[in-house]
């Protein structure tokens, strides 16, 4: 697996597209970030894919004409949902610090830390807003697969992830027939009706053609 010291937004633009403020230290955002990049992201993308978009932003050939594709999707479907995953992440870490005589609950002279209730509301809105954004990016991906020749290809046998092709929202309720026995016996249909072209999709989610 390859890394890369690379990170898909700014400091700055996080800051720009939140309600984190601007003097906040850029460092401390940074873990946020690396995070929201390494786990949520990667997992949408797939490795294969995710490592094809650092590669391409860590050498600048993103914004060659040839790589119009990928820069379509950071600029339009991969840093809005990295936007919105760093900020939920972020929350936890500004709510509290490691010191070290060990972890302390921020405290300022212009206001009070807020409640763990008052926390637990800002994550939930706030992941909401991210799997949104996440669930744009794999319904564009499943639908426009072609563009993205890593999407689907690639060697997966040395850790790599594929492409989480699930809604990125997180519910516990189970529609009826949406299972693996449902499917394994009827592979064209799930309980929403008859599937788009290997896709996890129904027809009317989008277009009979994932292409």
């Amino acid at each position: 697996m390859i890394t890369y010291n690379v990170l898909l937004i700014s400091e700055q633009k996080l800051k720009d597209n939140t309600p984190i403020t601007d003097n906040v230290d850029s460092s401390e955002l940074r873990f946020a970030i690396q995070q929201s990049q390494a786990i949520q992201i990667q997992e949408t993308l797939g490795t294969n894919l995710y490592e094809k978009i650092l590669q391409l932003v860590d050498t600048g050939d993103i914004n060659l004409a040839g790589n119009a594709n990928y820069k379509s999707l950071l600029d339009n479907y991969i840093q809005p949902t990295l936007i919105a995953y760093s900020y939920y992440l972020a929350l936890d870490n500004f709510w509290v610090k490691f010191i070290n005589i060990g972890l302390v609950q921020n405290r300022s002279e212009q206001g009070q830390p807020v409640d763990l209730k008052t926390l637990q509301y800002l994550k939930t809105n706030a992941n909401n807003q991210a799997e949104f954004q996440d669930n744009l990016m794999r319904r564009h991906l499943i639908f426009r697969s072609g563009l993205y020749p890593e999407y689907n290809n690639g060697n997966l046998n040395d850790g790599q992830l594929p492409p989480d092709t699930n809604s990125a929202f997180k519910s516990p309720m189970t529609l009826p027939g949406n299972s693996y026995y449902w499917n394994s016996r009827n592979p064209d249909f799930n309980a929403m009706g008859p599937l788009c072209a290997d896709s996890q999709f129904p027809t009317w989610y989008g277009k009979a053609s994932n292409s």
